[in-house]
Order: C-alpha cells, then sequence, then structure tokens
C-alpha cells in the first residue's frame, strides 16, 4: 500500500491506490522543481514537501498506528565521503550487477547541509516485518560500505521517506532509476545476516561478510568478483591483494588471460587503475613493473 503526506507535520496518511514501485518510480521521473533557499527549505520540508511510506499500516493517523511491514526499502546515505557521483556509481553497479530495479536520488539537503547525502531506494520481492528489513537493510549497507541513517530500518520503523524534490541546490546531481531487473531477493539477504552478526575475531567485519557470501561459490568466480571490486573500487580493495603492486599485476594477469593476450588493453587497465590511487606508482615506474609482470602472464 502507498501512504503519503505533505509536511512532516501532518498528522494524516493519504492512502493512495496503485503499485507501489510504479507510484515511486514516477514520483522522481516527475519531481517538484523549486528554486528557495536553504532558510524557507525548512518551512517547506514542515508543511509542502511530499513524504511516503510503503508497506502496511495499522491505520491512517499516524500518530496512533503502526506500520507493520515495508515493500520498498530505504537507504539514506548522509556525509557519504566520497562526491555524489562516485558514490552513486558504486551502488548502482552493484545492483546492476544482480539486476535488481533500484532508484538513487539526492535529498532535499543535497548541497545544503555539509557532505554528499542521498536516498536509495530498492523493491522487494516480499514485504518485511521491522526485524527482518533491519536485517536486510544492515547487510546491504555492510556490503556496500555506506555510511548510512540506521533510524528507518529500527525503532523509527514508521519513519516517513522524502520523495525526490529538484532544488536549485542538487539539481546538478540526476536521479539514477533502474526498473529493468526484479525486485530484491529479500531471501537471500536475509540469509546473509546471520554470519554477519557473528562476532568478529582475527578478520574484520567487511573481510568476514566476503568470505560468508562467497559460500559455495567456485574459486574462479570468487576470484573474478575479487578483481572486479578491485577494478570498481582500488582504494578500498588493494588490502585484499596484499599491497597495491600484487593489485595491479593480479588485475593484468586477469584481464590478459580474458582476452587471449591483448596486451594494449591490458596496460589501459593496469594504468587506469594505478591512476584512481591516492599514491599512484609514477609512470615510468609502472611501466619498468609492467614489463616485469607481463613475463608471467598466460592465457
Amino acid at each position: 500500500m502507498i501512504y503519503t503526506t505533505q509536511g512532516v507535520t501532518e498528522r494524516q496518511y493519504t492512502l493512495v491506490n496503485g503499485n507501489d514501485w510504479h507510484h515511486l518510480v514516477d514520483a522522481v521521473s516527475n519531481p517538484p522543481k523549486l528554486s528557495i533557499s536553504s532558510v524557507q527549505m525548512e518551512s517547506y520540508k514542515h508543511t509542502q514537501a511530499p513524504y511516503v511510506i510503503y508497506g502496511t499500516s495499522t491505520g491512517l493517523e499516524r500518530g496512533s498506528s503502526e506500520i507493520t511491514s515495508r515493500s520498498i526499502l530505504f537507504i539514506d546515505v548522509d556525509d557519504s565521503g566520497q562526491d555524489y557521483s562516485s558514490r552513486t556509481n558504486k551502488i548502482n553497479t552493484f545492483f546492476s550487477m544482480s539486476g535488481t530495479n533500484h532508484i538513487i536520488y539526492p535529498t532535499i539537503n543535497n548541497s545544503i547541509k555539509q557532505g554528499e547525502r542521498l536516498r536509495v531506494a530498492i523493491p522487494l520481492d516480499a514485504e518485511l516485518n521491522q526485524e527482518a528489513y533491519s536485517k536486510v537493510w544492515h547487510v546491504l549497507t555492510h556490503n556496500l560500505h555506506l555510511n548510512a541513517d540506521p533510524s528507518g530500518a529500527g525503532k523509527a520503523f514508521k519513519q516517513l521517506q522524502g520523495f525526490y524534490v529538484q532544488t536549485s541546490q542538487n539539481a546538478h546531481n540526476q536521479p539514477i532509476i533502474e526498473n529493468d531487473g526484479n525486485a530484491l531477493n529479500t531471501t537471500f539477504f536475509l540469509s546473509k545476516y546471520e554470519n554477519l552478526s557473528k562476532p568478529v575475531t582475527k578478520q574484520t567485519a567487511d573481510n568476514l561478510t566476503k568470505l560468508n557470501m562467497n559460500i559455495g561459490i567456485p574459486k574462479w568466480a570468487n576470484n573474478n568478483r575479487k578483481i572486479i571490486r578491485a577494478l570498481l573500487d582500488p582504494e578500498t580493495h588493494y588490502p585484499d591483494f596484499g599491497g597495491w603492486d600484487n593489485m595491479l599485476t593480479s588485475i593484468g594477469g586477469w584481464v590478459f588471460k580474458n582476452t587471449q593476450g591483448d596486451i594494449n588493453l591490458t596496460a589501459d587497465a593496469v594504468q587506469d587503475t594505478n591512476n584512481r590511487g591516492n599514491s599512484p606508482i609514477p609512470d615510468n615506474e609502472l611501466t619498468k613493473k609492467f614489463k616485469s609482470w607481463m613475463q608471467h602472464w598466460h592465457y
């Protein structure tokens, strides 16, 4: 079901008929457009901004009713530590690779409050109660390395979600809408929560999650996943290889093998990955290393 309000101070839900996901896609595709100051924005949020809850409520009066389940999962990212484009591209890649529908859009506070602020919406293949929703939320945010607000997945399960509103401040960040895939496989992600929540001993939480997500996966597939993660975000994943040099030669060998020895493409992949590091290897030194690494690559 679709429950909307106009402004966060509105005490009554308006029940809207229709498909939850299609309703959100349409709302993000046709947003309100504003040109107001950051001071005026607070008043707008309280009395006019569009908000929504997708799921099931026990009633239409916000104060006395409870949300018993949700059909669309939202992740609010605040102060991500990366520029908006880099962060959204990584989130988009994560869901696109599994064919999962998703929407990513800047919040109304984007470019007003400090840090990059965005919202991710993912349709669920089954409505989830608060406990199950929270588990899926934690697995997703952990694997995406997101600094996200957990309140809507916890005690504030009835928290309203703001629709996309295009403002003069956030208009430079366009939404991403992927609607050609499927809803999120909730059973799969729920099954990963138990391992995620176990106490961590010698391994970091990130590495433990990767291990659990890879159980039953062929060795070659695990290696491919490791390489692809490094290609997408080398600074985060180079420790998985034991160092920056080791990551570059692993990427080079992988590209060389899977392109039947395309040395030019291999060189481009290694150089591009190196250039995205905080402390890249100088070009003249990388050329020497590349010639040495190449002697050990086969296809």
